[in-house]
């Protein structure tokens, strides 16, 4: 069996004393090019740190940093920087992820110590996603259509293949799919904004990320979208919603999530199990060494293994780590899930 790579989804609790709005702020500078010596640095530092702990606790391919909100992020910059003949295109020379730049030193250090170019996942709000906090659940195909051009400028901005730096994996990220009953839109409408978002990606996996499995089936025929992500962990009825067959027929792969990071379920556990407020408690280590641990986490992934096999090409936490209390917290959980991969891949050559 060819081995699976553990991966991340981005999101990331922020270090003690930075301002997530204030962040936002300085990303916007940056894409502007009009960001202030100081404030880059401010950035690029917190930006770098949180990219290196990724690295460190052993996953594959880890994401970005994500430290704005995901709509803000982009939309904002489509918003402001529009083609002046195309309402929500974003300028190329706007379309940009300043948290990418900011691990470029991380990168360099990466490729020093191992020889070996840091392989890293980008995630990219989709088109949809956007459409649906802008306007709401009555689609314009138009309107989407240029949403997906604006997407397709960010992925082309971000493919980065250097000595020390290569794109390895995008998400496109509809977390709204599935789970919005009011969305009414053609499968081919969708379809066809997808396509268009990933055409610069073309040689690189895409992932489609989203929070419930029951969209599945409206992307297997999506031509740009080859990996099809499944938040399996704090959801163990996800995998029923996976048609194997279909998966198969459409040459599709998979990215499962397998270790929890739905906290506060996670938090009541905790205080049911040791007697004590998870929130409050000072060394908060056994939620990952006891409840999120590498046992359970390999448990899952075998499981998902034994349904699906070989289709199963990713694996890591499920997304929502940025409500986490800490960065150790997370570092562990990360750690947890890159190991129980490992130890999967070296127990089956």
């Amino acid at each position: 069996m060819p081995d699976i790579l553990s991966d991340d989804i981005g999101s990331v609790p922020l270090p003690a004393g930075a301002d997530k709005e204030e962040l936002r702020r300085i990303a916007s500078d940056l894409a502007a090019g009009k960001a202030a010596g100081g404030k880059k640095e401010i950035f690029n530092k917190i930006v770098g740190d949180l990219m290196q702990e990724k690295i460190d606790s052993g996953i594959m391919r880890p994401n970005y940093p994500q430290v704005q909100d995901m709509i803000t992020s982009f939309g904002s910059l489509i918003e402001d920087h529009s083609e002046e003949d195309e309402p929500w295109v974003v300028k190329k020379e706007y379309a940009v992820i300043p948290e990418i730049s900011a691990i470029t030193e991380t990168a360099k250090r990466f490729f020093k110590d191992t020889g070996e170019p840091l392989r890293f996942r980008v995630c990219v709000t989709g088109p949809l996603e956007l459409y649906l906090k802008k306007v709401g659940g009555s689609i314009q195909p138009d309107l989407l259509m240029n949403l997906a051009k604006s997407v397709s400028r960010f992925i082309e901005n971000s493919r980065i293949d250097t000595p020390y730096m290569k794109t390895a994996l995008y998400s496109i990220d509809e977390p709204s799919l599935g789970l919005n009953p009011n969305l009414a839109v053609d499968n081919d409408v969708l379809a066809d904004a997808w396509n268009l978002s990933t055409k610069k990606a073309k040689g690189i996996d895409v992932e489609m990320h989203l929070h419930s499995p029951k969209a599945l089936d409206r992307l297997y025929g999506v031509e740009g979208i080859n990996v099809l992500g499944v938040e399996y962990a704090a959801n163990p009825k996800a995998l029923g919603y996976v048609d194997k067959g279909e998966v198969e027929s459409y040459d599709k792969f998979l990215r499962i999530g397998i270790a929890r990071t739905d906290i506060q379920r996670l938090a009541s556990e905790y205080g049911e199990r040791f007697g004590t407020d998870y929130w409050k408690d000072k060394d908060k280590n056994r939620l990952t060494s006891e409840i999120e641990n590498v046992r359970n986490i390999t448990k899952r992934l075998e499981k998902a293994y034994a349904a699906l096999g070989d289709r199963i090409k990713y694996a890591g936490p499920d997304c929502g780590r940025g409500s986490w209390p800490d960065q150790e917290s997370t570092y562990r959980l990360l750690k947890n899930a890159a190991k129980a991969v490992s130890e999967f891949n070296a127990s089956n050559r």
